[in-house]
Order: structure tokens, then C-alpha cells, then sequence
């Protein structure tokens, strides 16, 4: 991996305008990740995916995060900091094919990965997406013999399966650990990465854009140059131009 440019981070930004989170994720890797093709980065397992969003995270951002929550109970704002470790957890590499056995059936799946988020975008409730995600992860499904199709399996079998996957992939299913310091509620949201760094770089990118325009106002200078400037360098410039 290594660290994007400025004028990259703004160019995946400027591409990132329309598309969801997960086409979002993929331009981050797309910008960082050299050692993995685009096709390679799509079939991904998410908890890998989001392994290295966070190691990008933290090149361009830092190691500490700050985030910021509404309490369900009373809707009061909840802050909390941490750091991109705690986040981390042991990088295991998934077997390819994943098996599991219950209720007569032995099920081949593998883990979801973005060109399942992808597909997942024009169903029109979570009951359609769930079906879908378990047509497209389960590879072989066969009770005695006899093959049986995905949306056969017994609902018990497909809430295993389920619970399968997120154990096999723990990093794309992490949770944070929230307490409202008004009302004592304590509840546990999901920490989307891919989510969560896109609109670090949308405020990133604004920041940056407005840099620009005063310095280019000031010096004249083109918008690359500017960009090639180094961050200290770029603020000595806007204390020295700013009354």
C-alpha cells in the first residue's frame, strides 16, 4: 500500500460524487492498493477490505479516531475517541471455500466481498438482499446426495450460515461499544470503515479545495502546484497571504 497524493485523494473524491459506499471503497483501493488488481480488490472478503481502508486511514489521517453517535434512547450526542488498533483484529486468512453442516445439509459458501455490496443495491428490502446474498455466497448445498437450491435451505440453516460467515470474517463485522453519559443507555453500532473514511475525505477535499482557491487568488499559482506543495509549506504560504 502506499500513501495517495493529494491531487489523487481529489480525484477519487471528484469520482466518488454519485456512486454508494461500496464503489466508494473500491476507488480508496484503487488509489492505494498497487499490489492487488481491480478485479482482486472487488473479491476481497469485506474483513480484508476494511483491514486495509484502516491502514489507509490511518497513512492519511492518523492513528486516532474521533466519533460521534446519537443516543436511541434520548437522542443525546455521544462523543468517543479511539485509535485505529483497537479496531484491529489478527489478519487470518479465510480458506476460499467455507463449509458447515447442520440439519442434514452440508453447505459450501464463501464470504461476501464488495461485488456482492454492489449487487445488493437495487433490492427493495432486507428480506430480498438476505436472499440474494445467499445465493451468490452459497456455492454447494446437498442433503443425501441431492443438491438443493439456496432459498430452499431451512431458515434456521440460513441464520447459521450467517452467523458462520461473521465468525470467519469478524473485521467486517465490528461493533463499537457506546454508553450515553445522560441517560446510561448502552447500545453497540456497527463501525462501517469504508463509511466512515469516505466522509473523512469529502470534509478532507472541501478543506483542501478552499486552500487552493485562496492561494490561487493570492499567487496566481495553478491547482497542481498548489496540490505538489508539502502541508507545512502550503500553510506557511496561507499564514503569510491571509490578513
Amino acid at each position: 500500500m502506499h500513501t495517495p497524493t493529494p491531487a489523487q485523494l481529489l480525484q477519487v473524491w471528484e469520482r466518488g460524487g454519485d456512486p454508494s459506499a461500496a464503489a466508494r471503497g473500491l476507488l480508496l483501493l484503487g488509489c492505494s492498493c498497487d499490489e492487488y488488481s481491480a478485479e482482486t480488490q472487488a473479491a476481497l472478503p469485506l474483513g480484508r477490505r476494511d483491514a486495509l481502508l484502516l491502514e489507509l486511514r490511518e497513512r492519511l489521517f492518523g492513528a486516532a479516531i474521533d466519533a460521534v453517535a446519537t443516543c436511541p434512547q434520548c437522542a443525546a450526542t455521544v462523543e468517543a475517541t479511539f485509535r485505529c488498533d483497537d479496531l484491529r483484529l489478527p489478519d487470518a486468512e479465510a480458506a476460499a471455500t467455507l463449509e458447515h453442516a447442520a440439519h442434514g445439509i452440508r453447505v459450501q459458501f464463501r464470504l461476501p466481498d464488495s461485488r456482492d455490496l454492489l449487487a445488493l443495491e437495487n433490492c427493495g428490502d432486507a428480506g430480498a438482499a438476505r436472499a440474494l446474498l445467499l445465493e451468490r455466497c452459497v456455492l454447494a448445498a446437498q442433503r443425501g446426495g441431492e443438491a438443493r437450491e439456496p432459498c430452499s435451505l431451512p431458515h434456521e440453516l440460513q441464520a447459521e450460515i450467517a452467523q458462520a460467515m461473521a465468525q470467519a470474517d469478524p473485521q467486517a463485522d465490528l461493533q463499537l461499544a457506546f454508553r450515553c453519559p445522560d441517560c446510561g443507555h448502552e447500545w453497540q453500532p456497527l463501525f462501517d470503515i469504508a463509511r466512515f473514511l469516505w466522509q473523512e475525505l469529502h470534509a478532507w477535499a472541501l478543506h483542501m479545495l478552499r486552500e487552493v482557491d485562496t492561494l490561487a487568488q493570492a499567487y496566481h499559482w495553478a491547482e497542481a502546484d498548489i496540490l505538489a506543495l508539502s502541508p507545512r509549506r502550503r500553510q506557511a504560504y496561507l499564514e503569510l497571504c491571509t490578513p
